[in-house]
């Protein structure tokens, strides 16, 4: 079982998992803790032995080590003699030095609790030491460190969050993402921040929060029923008003478009789903739609209520799908 659970985080890890098999992955991570602090233990030193986004060569001779080892030894050698020999192949690879590892070491100390959310029809939910609660979304993973609450309450988000922050003034409480802090104080407000998508927004139910985004000179602070989008690519920001409270209807398995392009509706679905979407028509994008889907549903059915509104060909192959117009 255990062989069976590390060749499964490695799978993740390289971009290997499909179907069946990353269903099972979500289902694993997020039985116990136990199995979540192993993800992230394994993560993190597969990231410090490649910084590097091109990874095709190391990854191919992980996989032809992985073959070798498997045919080789027994199926209960230990985890972390494996991971360790992978580590080593990366090291080679990537001429990385040993420092790296001892700040990868270090830096795992200091992470208090860690958290990664699956893909329930409601949203995973995590109470913090204070009492604040933050809702988790698909394929997210959230942190915290050895020091929160002691002066300030810093937390880490690479994915997207409900939070609900109890008051403590003295305290101010800081979501931290790649490129941008959003500092609350007594708030209720939703951040989605995935590492690969290009756009980062924060949306404001209550009380008031203040951005500092690394690319941009001044802060910004929100309102209720605001809404603050940055395009990493691009640098470029808005503030709009919005009615918050659709923004947060995903915790609960709902989804609600008002209005919205289908480009941002696919956008959102990849996340929930773990689907890739390709369009064939750049005007099919900037089509519109109003509709609620719930988590429930399938993304067949979920295509053909578009497909209702917004006359499209669709074709579903396992984790991607191919919109073209009629």
């Amino acid at each position: 079982m255990e062989n069976e659970h590390s060749e499964l985080i490695i799978g993740y890890l390289q971009g290997r998992l499909h179907g069946r098999d990353l269903d099972n992955f979500y289902v694993w991570v997020n039985e116990s803790a136990d199995n979540k602090k192993l993800f992230f233990e394994t993560k993190a030193l597969y990231e410090a032995c490649t910084p590097s986004r091109e990874k095709s060569e190391i990854q191919d001779s992980w996989l032809r080590l992985l073959e070798k080892r498997t045919s080789r030894q027994h199926k209960k050698q230990s985890f972390w003699l494996r991971i360790s020999t992978y580590a080593a192949v990366a090291i080679i690879a990537t001429a990385i030095t040993s420092s790296l590892f001892l700040w990868s070491s270090s830096q795992e100390k200091t992470m208090a609790t860690r958290y990664i959310g699956g893909d329930g029809l409601n949203a995973d939910v995590v109470e913090l030491p204070d009492g604040s609660r933050v809702s988790l979304g698909s394929h997210t993973t959230f942190s915290y460190d050895a020091q929160y609450g002691k002066s300030r309450r810093v937390v880490y988000l690479e994915g997207e969050a409900y939070f609900e922050v109890a008051k403590q003034k003295d305290k101010p409480f800081v979501v931290r993402t790649k490129e941008q802090d959003i500092e609350a104080l007594g708030t209720k407000f939703n951040v989605t921040a995935y590492p690969a998508d290009s756009l980062l927004t924060t949306t404001l139910l209550e009380g008031s929060v203040r951005l500092t985004t690394s690319a941009l000179a001044q802060q910004a602070v929100l309102k209720p029923n605001e809404q603050f989008i940055y395009n990493r690519k691009t640098q470029a920001f808005s503030l709009q008003p919005v009615d918050a409270s659709q923004y947060v209807s995903w915790t609960t398995g709902y989804y609600y478009f008002p209005e919205q392009s289908l480009q941002a509706i696919l956008y959102r679905l990849s996340h929930v789903y773990g689907v890739q979407f390709t369009v064939k028509s750049e005007e099919l994008n900037h089509r519109t739609f109003t509709g609620t889907f719930y988590r429930g549903q399938s993304i067949k059915d979920i295509m053909e209520i578009i497909h209702l509104s917004i006359p499209i060909r669709y074709k579903i192959d396992d984790h991607h799908v191919t919109i073209s117009e009629i």
